[in-house]
């Protein structure tokens, strides 16, 4: 890995789902969790408590390179898109917490 835009170091444990690691589904929602500062990447699916996997955040980048784009995402945010192909849309996680500053950087 060249370049790791996250200010989380790459071995940073993240969870994500068995259907993006078995290469089943991408990843199309990503959440950055106010309470405990840890980030969800999984494919949008209802998840079994069996199905949730960690892995480092560089690994993941490695599976899917846009996700570089949400190295700041804030927390309490999450970003979603339809596949791949689309664009990330990004919003507040409800009923979590949320810097008023960190507003401007969901674009």
């Amino acid at each position: 890995m060249a370049h790791f835009p996250f200010s989380d170091r790459p071995d940073l444990l993240v969870l994500t789902c068995t259907h993006v690691l078995d290469g089943e589904s991408e990843i199309t929602t990503v959440c950055h969790h106010f309470s405990d500062n840890t980030w969800e990447f999984v494919c949008g699916c209802q998840h079994a408590g069996s199905e949730a996997v960690a892995i480092t955040v560089g690994e993941l980048c490695d599976l899917d390179p846009s996700l570089h784009l949400l190295c700041d995402l804030p927390v309490g945010a999450c970003a979603v898109r339809k596949t791949r192909a689309h664009a990330w849309e990004f919003g507040r996680i409800g009923g979590e917490d949320f810097y008023p500053a960190a507003e401007s950087r969901l674009g």
